[in-house]
């Protein structure tokens, strides 16, 4: 359902019912976002993992439903994209367009969730590393299976190390400016508003992320690739089984 709202306000204003609802009655909804995580957490279809992270990012996004879900389900939240984005293997298209959505959805969760507060930073040090590993170059420090990196990564890495409390010190990140909304349009922002149905200004998100995060889609039925998967079966002979390891 929010795919259609997302779709269908491309060419219309329209208001996201479901952001809608969450935003008035989010309260008595906890367990939908509680198996949205849980399906996040299981899936290996990249079409299926694209539809939740799409409605993960407006919930995040959204300043009225920002705090939606319970703490303790935003902690297991964060450990499932950490994974997953640790998973994703460098050599493949559809993984970069995965990774780069999982990287927006990661942002305003850093950015506008409770996690932001004093005493309730989960893992601050873990997620420095992971990103600061993702946005290294190839031949740089742990060779990690991110390379070489792709200039997009690298933008929505920096854009999420520039949360205040994942900064080092008070300065923002000076090396690339990561904000997507370099060169957008007015056309481009005013379809990002639409898409989002909320109010994308409010929420400090850019248009062109709004826009990036709606227009990626895939195949139902194609498995997301996974570093670990294809590690296992060259070591196994091919024979590597779905992992089933929950969080």
């Amino acid at each position: 359902m929010n795919e259609q709202y997302l779709v269908a306000s491309t060419r219309a204003p329209l208001t996201n019912r479901v952001i809608k609802t969450l935003s008035t009655h989010g309260s008595r909804y906890k367990t939908f976002g509680e198996n949205l995580i849980l399906l996040l957490n299981r899936e290996t279809e990249t079409s299926l993992q694209l539809l939740i992270l799409k409605l993960l990012y407006l919930i995040f996004s959204s300043p009225s439903t920002a705090e939606y879900f319970y703490t303790n389900d935003l902690f297991v939240l964060t450990d499932v994209i950490l994974r997953n984005l640790l998973d994703l293997p460098a050599d493949s298209a559809p993984a970069a367009a995965l990774r780069h959505t999982y990287l927006r959805v990661l942002h305003p969760l850093l950015a506008n969730s409770q996690i932001r507060r004093e005493g309730l930073q989960y893992k601050r040090d873990e997620i420095r590393r992971l990103l600061k590993m993702m946005g290294e170059d190839a031949n740089v420090g742990a060779g990690m299976h991110f390379a070489p990196t792709d200039d997009t990564t690298i933008r929505l890495v920096k854009r999420c190390l520039d949360v205040p409390w994942l900064r080092e010190d008070e300065s923002p990140i000076d090396a690339m400016d990561g904000s997507d909304d370099l060169g957008a349009t007015e056309g481009q922002k005013e379809v990002a508003r639409r898409m989002l149905g909320m109010g994308v200004q409010e929420a400090g998100e850019s248009a062109l992320s709004v826009i990036a995060v709606a227009a990626h889609s895939e195949k139902p039925g194609v498995q997301t690739p996974s570093r670990h998967k294809v590690e296992a079966g060259a070591e196994g002979g091919g024979n590597a089984k779905p992992s089933t390891t929950a969080v």
